[in-house]
């Protein structure tokens, strides 16, 4: 990356999420298989050259987005709703709305696809998975439990991940109706009834 000359300000606190959120657009549009310096620049109104100051090389890129825009992604899916109690917070991750637009799931289902065949991409997907979301979700669920086992809270947090992974990847292939969104929720709902069963809840019912 170039430096800055001295005295002028760095505008890279502004540049670089125009060039991660041009970035999203390609992907939506085109697929992680369309995205090129070219096309990123031009959906982001910059000069090719520029966005290459930033990001040096395609990987270096696209890495960059996975850790921060699909990071970001993630991590507002898993605390969306926390004024709710938790029952309906967990409800509302099966719920539409869960995803802040449908062209985050198509992103979101274009890496997981790429995660198969590019070990780089699975491994910052690996990182964000246990590094950070699911770490995120058994915080909650202790939180809300805290007589509960760190094993069953763990259990119960990969358990809800797993459905959620399942439920949306079958929703963006068109299966989801109202009876099988019932069937989901409900499902969500017996996985984290079994949590409170085993280790109890505190005595605020708004929580």
């Amino acid at each position: 990356m170039t430096v800055n000359q001295v005295g002028r300000p760095s505008k890279a606190k502004e540049r670089i999420p125009e060039i991660l959120e041009a970035t999203f657009a390609v992907v939506v549009r085109e697929g992680l298989a369309g995205v090129t310096f070219s096309k990123v620049a031009e959906a982001a109104g910059l000069q090719r050259t520029l966005v290459l100051h930033y990001f040096g090389s395609r990987d270096e890129l696209i890495g960059a987005f996975i850790d921060h825009v699909v990071g970001a992604m993630g991590t507002a899916i898993v605390h969306r709703n926390d004024d709710l109690p938790l029952p309906q917070r967990v409800a509302a991750a099966y719920a539409p709305g869960a995803y802040r637009t449908r062209d985050d799931m198509v992103v979101w289902a274009e890496l997981v696809a790429l995660s198969a065949r590019d070990q780089a991409v699975r491994e910052r997907l690996h990182k964000l998975w246990t590094g950070r979301w699911l770490p995120d979700l058994e915080a909650v669920l202790a939180d809300r439990h805290p007589a509960a086992s760190a094993d069953d809270v763990s259990a119960t947090a990969y358990a809800l991940a797993c459905l959620f992974e399942a439920h949306w990847a079958l929703d963006i292939q068109g299966v989801v109706d109202e009876h099988r969104q019932q069937h989901i929720e409900r499902a969500a709902e017996i996985i984290l009834g079994s949590l409170e069963v085993r280790g109890g809840s505190d005595s605020d019912p708004q929580r």
